[in-house]
């Protein structure tokens, strides 16, 4: 019964591991495609250029 604790304990840590990583890594991408996003936007306004 010993080994199944250690086992189950092993495997939570792992699960908690990984959904870390994930919310890390989905931050980072999240603030990635927002700056990508405003340089995008900010270029267009540049070339926009007078209206007639």
């Amino acid at each position: 019964m010993k080994v199944n604790i250690v086992v189950i304990a092993i495997l939570i840590v792992a699960i908690l591991a990984f959904v870390y990583f994930v919310i890390k890594r989905n931050k980072k991408d999240q603030k990635d495609l927002e700056q990508e996003l405003n340089e995008k936007e900010t270029s267009i306004n540049k070339n926009d250029g007078p209206k007639i």
